[in-house]
């Protein structure tokens, strides 16, 4: 907060800062997992690694409706095939070794069903969870998004009217309002105007906890205040 005054009939400006902010549990869930097989025989490696690919594709299919869910989109990566040549701790090359990998990801409408999926998708020892992430839909984000807009500007509103009131000035008028990055401040903690945490929900897949989505808006404001007649 700062305040400059000029002389008493001159305004009293008063800049602050309104934030709000707000945790919803998410919509959506976009399960990623990996496809990985080594092994010393090309076709054997290439063999397993499609065959447990395909069984990942058919299980995203066998879900897959874009309307109703469960799963609502998903996409398939490439099957990559390469060799190395290892060596040992006495510094002798090693014969060849060959590995594959590719991932799929899924995106869930219905969260119940994510955790069954991936029980079946990981049955195989070639696959396995490379994490989750949690959204939420476009139209919620912005139905949250404006309702913190307009409490953070009422926030600014009231520390300003706070501010007055302690220095014995009259009601406030707004002179300045913008996002911070819009005021370019130096300050970090002012950061982007709204922000969304998402995290990817850790252990094992049927003991997941989605975690919440936050929405947090933040604006700088000024305002003039005169004194109370």
């Amino acid at each position: 907060m700062s305040t400059e005054a000029h002389n008493t009939a001159d305004p009293t400006v008063i800049a602050v800062r309104g934030e709000a902010w707000i945790e919803v549990p998410p919509e959506r869930a976009r399960v990623n997992i990996v496809i990985e097989v080594d092994g010393a025989d090309k076709t054997d490696v290439e063999r397993r690694a499609s065959d447990a690919r395909n069984v990942c594709i058919d299980a995203a299919q066998a879900g897959h409706d874009p309307v109703n869910g469960p799963i609502t989109d998903w996409a398939a990566g490439q099957l990559q095939v390469w060799s190395q040549r290892p060596w040992n701790a006495d510094g002798v090359q090693l014969p060849l070794v060959f590995h594959s990998r590719s991932t799929l990801s899924a995106t869930f409408s219905d969260l119940e069903a994510v955790g069954p999926w991936i029980d079946a998708a990981t049955h195989d020892g070639a696959v396995a969870l490379a994490g989750i992430d949690w959204s939420i839909t476009d139209s919620t984000r912005r139905e949250l998004e404006e309702g913190c807009q307009r409490d953070a500007v009422r926030n600014a509103v009231s520390k300003a009217s706070v501010y007055a009131s302690s220095l014995g000035l009259g009601s406030v008028r707004p002179t300045e309002i913008a996002e911070p990055v819009v005021l370019g401040s130096p300050d970090a903690e002012f950061g982007a105007v709204s922000r969304m945490a998402l995290a990817s929900a850790p252990g094992t897949p049927t003991g997941f906890a989605p975690e919440p989505i936050r929405i947090h808006v933040a604006v700088n404001a000024r305002f003039e205040a005169r004194p109370a007649d």
